[in-house]
């Protein structure tokens, strides 16, 4: 072990880490809703955020909706923000709520689903799931991000009303 170990906060060159779609060498900051929001089922939306060496992923399940037992070779953390969700992991099956964690090591199977109300979790892999890119390629999208890459489609002016036709008097 050295004297002098490195400090855990250190000042040195900023890396390029982060998503190839931003200008500013892979960093980024802004609202969730900057991204877009794919469908991949009816009632499962999935809106990713992208790094080099993570895949950030807001997952929204519908009301008795769910996932069918898969495993990958990324680890996967999860955390649920909302709503409750039953889940599987291995031989392990706990209903999950609003704060409660997850840690799934990799190719260990789950499966989970909703059990009458919706739930939003995020869900972080590591490395990003490989083939991710290509399924939301292939999934609905639901509305288009309205900043950093591309603009946002201007509002059709609304038509005004017609008048009322005045009541006709006795």
């Amino acid at each position: 072990m050295s004297d002098n170990p490195e400090p855990y906060f250190r000042t040195s060159t900023p890396s390029n880490a982060g998503p190839k779609e931003t200008n500013t060498g892979g960093a980024w900051m802004g609202p969730r809703d900057a991204h877009p929001l794919y469908e991949l089922a009816e009632g499962v939306s999935f809106r990713p955020v992208f790094g080099q060496n993570l895949l950030l992923n807001y997952v929204t399940f519908g009301p008795d909706r769910g996932f069918p037992s898969h495993n990958h070779p990324e680890e996967q953390f999860g955390l649920v923000l909302e709503g409750e969700m039953e889940l599987t992991i291995g031989d392990e099956t706990r209903l999950l709520q609003k704060g409660d964690l997850y840690v799934i090591p990799p190719d260990v199977p789950h499966e989970g689903r909703t059990l009458g109300t919706a739930c939003l979790v995020v869900d972080i892999f590591s490395p990003p799931r490989a083939g991710f890119r290509e399924l939301i390629a292939r999934a609905n999208r639901l509305r288009s991000p309205s900043s950093w890459w591309e603009p946002a489609e201007p509002a059709e002016p609304a038509e005004p009303a017609e008048p009322a036709e005045p009541a006709e008097s006795e």
